[in-house]
């Protein structure tokens, strides 16, 4: 969900292979990051974009997903290499998020989520959700993947996955692919979810924000459960490593932990981003299987590395709006 802080950051997000770029929404356009090496990917200004509130870029493509603060219902398909729009859908009531794969964007809604086709924003599916719920939504995106789609149910703490179409042109507009299966997973409201890339694990967190638990997503069953803590916390995101094997998070607490689900799970680090207030909100994501990247709406970013001994070390520390443009970059 869009916010604005000091920084002017409205919101942040990693691309759907986590550590290759991460967007940063502003009140005064939109930049784009390559994150090794941290270096400005491209920049809009306010005279370009306008306020930017969401922004969902689809792997490393050239296609960003756009919701402008001023059209809060206008989904805009932005082709960055000709800096220009190419497509927009408009719903009737505002975007609170975005989740996409490389065929796919669910777009969520007050009470909904669309499913929507890329390039071309037909509908192809379409899941109710609860009026009240976080705006929470994982999708897989490997390819050739379980095409999952996991949100909240109407049932506090459970979620509902729904398979989609492997081939869209099966899907009939505006109807769902199928019914969605409906999984109980905690007894207080869900706060935070996340689908691995091939769509086989997924975590969740509740409100109290002590554990994460990891479930099949085919026997619908719980894999583990792993302590985050015994003070209750918000978690800002849970993120999968790409082979599955890897699980990190961060919370109001301003602590990154990791764990290996290889076998029995094993706790690998609890890092300490020291942040000035908890009030900032942080996003987590896996460079590789050693190193861990974390973005803060406070303009910070922060790159771990772990190992199996427990021990850590932050190895990069930046001001990313500080990073300007690059012309030595390559895509």
């Amino acid at each position: 969900m869009a916010r604005r802080r000091s920084s002017g950051i409205t919101s942040l997000g990693f691309n759907q292979d986590q550590a290759g770029c991460f967007t940063c929404c502003l009140t005064s356009g939109l930049r784009v990051y390559n994150i090794d090496p941290l270096v400005e990917k491209t920049h809009y200004s306010r005279e370009d974009l306008g306020e930017v509130a969401l922004c969902e870029m689809v792997f490393r493509s050239n296609w960003l997903l756009v919701v402008k603060a001023r059209r809060p219902c206008s989904l805009m398909l932005l082709d960055d290499q000709r800096r220009k729009f190419c497509s927009e859908v408009l719903f009737k009531s505002p975007i609170r998020a975005l989740c996409a794969r490389r065929d796919k964007v669910a777009v969520v809604l007050q009470s909904s989520i669309q499913v929507l086709c890329l390039p071309s924003l037909q509908r192809v599916a379409l899941l109710r959700t609860p009026t009240n719920s976080r705006p929470l939504c994982a999708l897989a995106t490997e390819p050739g993947a379980l095409q999952i789609l996991a949100a909240p149910a109407h049932r506090k703490g459970s979620l509902q996955l729904l398979k989609l179409f492997q081939d869209v042109s099966r899907a009939v507009k505006g109807a769902q692919s199928s019914s969605p299966a409906v999984v109980g997973c905690h007894q207080t409201e869900l706060v935070c979810l996340s689908l691995s890339a091939n769509g086989a694990k997924l975590a969740t967190a509740s409100a109290r924000g002590t554990i994460i638990r990891l479930w099949d997503t085919v026997s619908k069953q719980m894999l583990h459960e792993l302590r985050r803590g015994s003070d209750y916390a918000d978690v800002y995101c849970i993120n999968f490593n790409p082979s599955g094997s890897l699980v990190c998070c961060v919370s109001d607490k301003g602590t990154l932990h990791v764990w290996s689900t290889r076998g029995q799970p094993t706790h690998l680090a609890a890092a300490a981003l020291a942040l000035p207030s908890q009030d900032i909100r942080a996003m987590c994501a896996f460079a590789d299987d050693n190193n861990a990247v974390v973005i803060c709406d406070d303009g910070t970013f922060h790159k771990f590395t772990f190992a199996a001994d427990r021990n850590y070390h932050r190895n990069d520390f930046e001001y990313f709006l500080q990073v300007g443009d690059d012309d030595e970059f390559l895509q």
